[in-house]
């Protein structure tokens, strides 16, 4: 076996790849919007937050109307998807999405949704239905809405839990969106006062990310969700406090993730988790744009944060032609190299002190046996000429 590239020189090729695809993603609570927080060059997506019918079936933003805030964004190239529903439905929004997901209804209602898209200049569709509004109507919805948007040129986003998949969303429906949006927090809050603790800690992250690739949503189909907010389980009930509160308390609060029993995430962990979606998935997602900090404190923007750190990771390295996302992640005994990209003809698999540990020609399958292999993990390298496509997984 030949040495190869130092295997931080070499992931840090893999981050630059996966820089010039990365998605940064915020949501604007439309009820707490404060233009200050919102940096449009350091954003490519926003989704605004949250459209639900009405009895007609006709959209609505609660009375707001977007037009300002879309030609804004759309000024400084950024995209606009409206999200529909949210993490709480009045009873008459739940009453109207129950009656019109149905299936002698949807296809009015789905209608309704692309004249909406139109008539507001907006790129894309984001689905926030969560928890017991998710029922047996969600799956074919989602089919449906996606065929339309499809044949309008539509990309369709979904929000989902982080560390759990409704069991109504078929494998299907799963596959129908473009990237899906992982709420990486409240592992606890105001519900959970006797849980007191960090509810979106870095190693929860993790696991999240490794539960949605086994669920069959690889990689470049996520994003990781981070917090612009906490929770302060010292009041009684538990307060929920934008970011920007956090720092006004006190400057210093930026750079941890706790204050007494008062729980977020400070700029710390929000570039540990940048990297963390960076390595793995196709960008990062924030709830919400609100709450980040306006001056006297721009010092300390969560946003500026993640911004900065894709910024110096793209400038380290030098661009690669393509990143692979490799199936299944983790593997046993095979990795797959997707089918698209079978033109390569060789492969390396080379371990965290940059040894190649095994090399050899690519089947006319993709498939890599990794008998053999240690567990850990492991950066790979296709070959076909000239071109280069990089990848990584973990081998167990």
């Amino acid at each position: 076996m030949k040495n190869a590239l130092p295997i931080f020189s070499f992931l840090l090729l893999v981050f630059q790849l996966h820089a010039q695809q990365f998605k940064t993603v915020g949501y604007v609570a439309m009820w707490n919007v404060d233009t200050c927080t919102i940096q449009w060059d350091k954003l490519t997506h926003i989704n605004l937050a949250f459209a639900n019918p009405d009895a007609a079936g006709q959209l609505h933003i609660d009375g707001e109307n977007p037009s300002a805030i879309v030609a804004a964004a759309h000024a400084h190239g950024v995209e606009v998807f409206i999200s529909l529903a949210g993490g709480y439905l009045q009873p008459d929004w739940e009453s109207a999405w129950n009656y019109w997901m149905q299936p002698e209804y949807r296809g009015v209602y789905i209608s309704n949704i692309l004249q909406y898209v139109q008539e507001n200049n907006l790129d894309g569709v984001d689905i926030d239905l969560e928890w017991q509004y998710v029922n047996d109507l969600y799956s074919p919805f989602v089919l449906a809405l996606k065929d339309s948007l499809q044949w309008a040129g539509w990309p369709m986003t979904a929000a989902l839990p982080g560390s759990y998949r409704y069991p109504q969303i078929t494998a299907e429906a799963l596959a129908a969106f473009d990237w899906v949006n992982l709420m990486i927090y409240d592992l606890t809050g105001p519900w959970a006062p006797d849980n007191p603790g960090q509810h979106s800690p870095y190693t929860w992250a993790e696991q999240c990310l490794q539960y949605w690739n086994a669920q069959g949503l690889p990689g470049n189909r996520q994003t990781l969700g981070v917090p612009f907010y906490g929770y302060d389980f010292g009041t009684n009930p538990v307060n929920g406090l934008d970011y920007s509160e956090i720092v006004a308390l006190n400057p210093d609060n930026a750079q941890q993730d706790q204050t007494g029993q008062l729980y977020y995430n400070g700029i710390p962990t929000i570039v540990a988790k940048t990297q963390l979606a960076m390595q793995q998935t196709a960008g990062v997602m924030i709830w919400e744009l609100g709450g980040d900090v306006c001056a006297p404190y721009e010092d300390y923007s969560l946003l500026s944060a993640i911004y900065q750190t894709i910024q110096t990771v793209s400038t380290e390295a030098p661009t690669l032609p393509m990143l692979l996302t490799m199936y299944p992640n983790p593997a046993a005994d095979l990795i797959q190299v997707p089918s698209m990209l079978l033109r390569f003809e060789r492969y390396e698999l080379i371990d965290m002190q940059g040894i190649v540990q095994k090399e050899g020609r690519l089947a006319t399958d993709g498939n890599i046996p990794l008998q053999g292999l240690a567990s850990g993990l492991y950066a790979v390298k296709v070959y076909a000429g000239d071109a280069v496509g990089v990848g990584r997984f973990v081998k167990m």
